[in-house]
């Protein structure tokens, strides 16, 4: 008999009636706060957030890059050792590898998505890759682009949501 929670039967049921193709459902659970003089309140429903389309590929494609070969259990395959790059130096050379890395990646663990290129720019300056990631949703009919930092001082993969879609 299968776990039914009332507040994801709503947000599902919402979220059907707008239509959208993919829905996922943020891990980062947590109260919002009013935030307001002489009072901290959480906001009832407010802890579970959704992310839609274009944003949900987004979301898988970080969780791709954060995501070593083996962290997951049941599926150990899953995930790129883009943490070998942290402590290499930051050249051209390592920018065109992990380049091809992601891009394989995507072609291999996101089936929702045709990846078209991937350019990476290295900036030794600030210790970061920046990724820029364009990629064909068949399904949505549409091409977009999003943009990730490789942090090397902060050892993290970011989405930056300054992303452009057609």
């Amino acid at each position: 008999m299968a776990i039914k929670i009332k507040n994801l039967e709503q947000l599902s049921n919402d979220y059907t009636i707008k239509r959208y193709v993919y829905k996922d459902l943020s891990l980062d659970i947590g109260l919002t706060k009013i935030e307001s003089p002489g009072y901290n309140l959480p906001v009832p429903g407010a802890d579970i957030k959704a992310s839609f389309d274009i944003s949900a590929i987004a979301n898988s494609l970080t969780n791709l890059f954060n995501t070593l070969p083996g962290q997951r259990f049941l599926f150990p395959e899953y995930g790129l050792d883009l943490y070998q790059f942290l402590f290499e130096p930051i050249t051209n050379f390592n920018a065109e590898i992990l380049g091809r890395k992601i891009f394989d990646g995507i072609k291999k663990f996101e089936p929702r998505v045709r990846p078209l290129q991937v350019k990476v720019n290295p900036n030794p300056d600030e210790n970061i890759y920046q990724v820029t990631v364009i990629v064909k949703i068949p399904i949505l009919n549409t091409i977009s682009e999003a943009m990730f930092l490789l942090d090397t001082k902060r050892q993290s993969f970011l989405f930056l949501p300054s992303a452009k879609n057609n």
